[in-house]
């Protein structure tokens, strides 16, 4: 009776392995492995809500001109340490147009002095960047405004510059 039970026991973890959805690699424009963080932090186009997920208004808009915009960033600062959660981001990256405020990204960040290796901290195959002016890592997904420069690049082209530029 022991080896029956073991043998439908051991038959059932691997046809529970074969049909389970494989993780697959991201390309760096995968759609599908930021698919949860699109639904994580769709509430949030509307700004007013943002202080529901503990995120704030962090320092001003951001943009590089020539390169592309950026935007203002509402932070959650209480998560700024070493913990790196695909759907729960650090911040929210809303495009600033005149007096509206819209959602086009998120950003991870993770400050220097809590990472201790040597080399940067990674999420969905990506490295994060090295942003010397703020001693932190950061890794933004323009998961809400498409970005010919690429899903995880710093800037991107399509946002407005930030008033005054």
């Amino acid at each position: 009776m022991f080896k029956w039970l073991t043998r439908i026991g051991v038959t059932g973890l691997l046809l529970g392995a074969l049909l389970a959805p494989t993780a697959q690699a991201s390309n760096g424009d995968d759609e599908s492995a930021v698919a949860g963080v699109r639904q994580a932090t769709d509430m949030f186009h509307d700004v007013s809500l943002a202080p529901l997920g503990n995120y704030y208004p962090l320092l001003s808009c951001f943009d590089l001109p020539g390169v592309g915009g950026m935007g203002q960033h509402y932070v959650d600062t209480t998560r700024l340490d070493a913990t790196i959660e695909a759907n729960r981001p650090e911040a929210l990256v809303y495009e600033v147009d005149a007096n509206r405020l819209q959602l086009v990204a998120v950003e991870w960040i993770v400050p220097w002095s809590a990472w201790v290796p040597t080399t940067p901290p990674q999420l969905f195959g990506k490295s994060f960047t090295s942003v010397t002016s703020l001693h932190l890592w950061a890794l933004h997904a323009w998961i809400w405004k498409p970005n010919p420069l690429g899903m995880f690049a710093n800037y991107n082209p399509n946002v407005k510059l930030c008033p005054g530029h």
